[in-house]
């Protein structure tokens, strides 16, 4: 293929009109040439999508530890809330005092109603024997032993049924104290072993997750490789002791011209209008200020040149400037709010 670059020499004209060439060498410019070429071929590769994992999952230990939460830990933990919300109502009170009424209750009561019955039948063997009895008199006695019986048994049944009362209520606050020391015991049980399998299973999922990110590093390299080698020639390229390839400048390789005769260089060529402003033409630069539209105002010597100036730098307002056939920026004052003038 042809050339991409300019020329290979550059041409300044000295004091003496001479001509001086630098001569950029062949492998130089072949090394350019295969690296644009490198270039364009990288900039054409389709996008390369990472179609690998980029999140590690759950482990099997978290997911475990997971279910153990909602299965056996949150359900136990609404029964542990139960069995402290129990009361000893009149249900309960029931359910702990039957066997009570069973075992004592009903046998003291047989007691009575025993000694009751015998309590009758001595009475009627004693009237009958004496013959001190019958009638009204016997009915009375009967009827007195009765009344005694119906107290005694009053008394004895209500006492024992507080008694019951009492002992059912401590029946049931030792069931439900061991009942909770159970369920509590159990819960803090399944609680250790859940926050050990959830950490064993952080921990194995971390050590995944980093081989993920390694993979997913290692792929961005890859497609940045081909790439990242242009940019290193390039940079090799740039910092090259060799003149910049294909630069056309004319003017003096030695003094740079002083400002009045770059003056009537310009307004021979029809651009009296600009000022030369090229930073590279420039020594002692100051900044002395802004304009009201913010410009950066600057005190200045040109090369080869005694005088001080005041103006802009060129590439500062490149809205205002243009290049001249010599290469260097000019700037049309007109077009901004700063004069370009001499201060000493």
């Amino acid at each position: 293929m042809g050339s991409i670059f300019k020329p290979s020499t550059t041409v300044v004209s000295a004091p003496s009109q001479s001509t001086t060439s630098y001569d950029i060498p062949q492998y130089f410019k072949d090394v350019q040439e295969r690296t644009l070429l490198r270039a364009e071929a990288a900039s054409k590769q389709p996008f390369q999508t990472y179609t690998g994992q980029r999140v590690a999952p759950l482990t099997t230990g978290e997911q475990t530890a997971a279910n153990v939460v909602s299965q056996q830990i949150l359900p136990q933990a609404g029964q542990l809330g139960a069995i402290g919300a129990q009361r000893f109502d009149t249900a309960t009170a029931q359910q702990y005092m039957n066997p009570y009424e069973n075992q004592v209750i009903q046998s003291a009561l047989g007691d009575v109603t025993r000694g009751y019955q015998s309590q009758q039948r001595n009475l009627a063997t004693q009237a009958v024997g004496q013959g001190a009895f019958g009638g009204g008199r016997e009915g009375v006695e009967r009827a007195i032993l009765g009344s005694e019986y119906q107290k005694n048994i009053g008394d004895i049944s209500g006492r024992l049924r507080q008694t019951g009362f009492e002992s059912g209520a401590q029946r049931f606050a030792q069931d439900r104290a061991m009942q909770l020391a159970a369920q509590q015991a159990q819960l803090g049980g399944l609680t250790t072993a859940a926050a050990g399998l959830s950490q064993a299973g952080a921990t194995e999922r971390g050590i995944e997750q980093a081989g993920l990110l390694e993979a997913y590093r290692d792929f961005v390299e890859g497609r940045g490789y081909e790439m990242g080698q242009v940019q290193q020639v390039i940079g090799a390229l740039s910092g090259a002791p060799i003149r910049t390839y294909g630069e056309e400048r004319s003017g003096y390789t030695g003094q740079v011209v002083s400002a009045p005769s770059m003056f009537g260089q310009l307004a021979g060529a029809g651009l009296a209008a600009y000022q030369i402003s090229d930073i590279r033409l420039k020594d002692d630069i100051k900044l002395i200020g802004q304009s009201p539209s913010g410009i950066n105002i600057y005190s200045f010597t040109y090369k080869g040149d005694n005088k001080t100036y005041q103006g802009v730098m060129a590439h500062q307002v490149p809205h205002a400037s243009i290049v001249n056939t010599n290469g260097y920026l000019m700037v049309d004052y007109s077009k901004l709010d700063v004069e370009f003038k001499e201060i000493n």
